[in-house]
């Protein structure tokens, strides 16, 4: 393993608790707003983290922030809308705190890219970068997790199990290549490239 990849004591103890707070915040924030907005509003607002990753960046690490690049982004967050369709400008009835979580979720997953990015650059482990969400969010999230799995049945269902596993496989190896991702390319290019994500999802 490379002195990235190995473990040892935290570097940056502080930048990594932000950066567990800022992506468990905005997850937490994402599937509120999922419940409170049409899908394809909740995802649009989700998806204008680019542009945050990129004012953040400019703003804390210095990094530079081109108008072709901005307009790249603003060209990409056109083509969610896009993709969303016409329920996009439904949002008849829809109260303003669905509105407000779901650019809270943005813009905060926006702040956590901007937190790996600068731990990238340093010299922090990758081991501890990849776990700062994991191990943040656990406390919080597990024991709502169990109840739900006992209180439907379906902790005595072997497939959720493996759907589980296969999440969480696929979301650490997601982190993985974000973390190194992050550590050779800018913010606003690297999260750019996380609309791929929507395409694929469609």
């Amino acid at each position: 393993l490379s002195e990235r990849s190995r473990g040892g004591w935290p570097r940056r103890p502080g930048l990594l608790l932000l950066r567990g707070l800022c992506g468990h915040t905005a997850t937490v924030a994402y599937l509120e707003s999922i419940g409170r907005l049409p899908l394809a509003v909740a995802i649009f607002l989700g998806k204008i983290h680019p542009m945050a990753a990129a004012l953040l960046s400019a703003a804390f690490l210095g990094e530079t922030l081109r108008a072709t690049r901005a307009a790249a982004i603003l060209a990409s967050i056109g083509g969610i809308a896009l993709i969303a369709g016409p329920t996009l400008g439904d949002t008849g009835g829809v109260a303003l705190p669905g509105l407000l979580l779901g650019l809270s979720a943005g813009m905060l997953t926006g702040a956590a890219y901007v937190c790996v990015r600068a731990l990238s650059r340093g010299d922090e482990s990758e081991l501890w970068l990849i776990l700062s969400l994991p191990l943040f969010s656990l406390p919080f999230s597990a024991p709502a997790a169990v109840a739900a799995l006992d209180g439907s049945g379906a902790a005595r269902d072997p497939a959720v199990w493996l759907g589980l596993l296969a999440l969480g496989l696929a979301t650490q190896a997601g982190q993985l290549t974000l973390t190194r991702g992050l550590a050779r390319l800018p913010a606003a290019s690297g999260t750019q490239a996380m609309y791929f994500g929507t395409v694929s999802g469609v």
